[in-house]
């Protein structure tokens, strides 16, 4: 099973760009997609399930989409939000297994309060969701 997480505040503008683009992205028997503000402990179990986690994020700048790798980081102490590396680490200690883990960043401009995608973020995300809806469909056909 494929997880994808999108994370951001709906209310900071381009810092939404995370669960705007898991918005528009489907859940299948293969696919599981979640939104969240903060990276909680309750997502500990559905990562340790999962073959692969995707986090889409907000990244303060300019520039194209990245795609990084991550790994389990440090063990963090258990509190009401975690970085993708801790939720690994985590997910890793409680059920010995933590998932193969991308972080997407979308380059965000505005992070001024209120809705919306400043443009080229917004673009960024269109793309971005065209990219994932292709990969998840392929990897949910085999």
């Amino acid at each position: 099973m494929i997880l994808v997480i999108g994370l951001g505040h709906p209310l900071r503008r381009d810092d939404g760009v995370g669960l705007w683009v898991a918005s528009r992205l489907s859940n299948t028997d293969d696919v599981k997609v979640v939104g969240a503000q903060d990276l909680a402990p309750e997502l500990i179990p559905q990562v340790a399930v999962a073959d692969l986690v995707i986090f889409v994020d907000g990244r303060v700048g300019s520039g194209p989409v990245r795609w990084e790798q991550i790994r389990a980081g440090d063990r963090p102490a258990l509190t009401h939000a975690f970085t993708p590396r801790g939720l690994l680490a985590w997910a890793d200690h409680l059920f010995g297994r933590a998932p193969e883990a991308w972080l997407v960043t979308v380059p965000a401009r505005d992070l001024s309060l209120g809705e919306g995608l400043s443009p080229r973020t917004r673009r960024a995300a269109e793309a971005l969701v065209g990219r994932l809806r292709a990969y998840l469909g392929e990897r949910g056909g085999r």
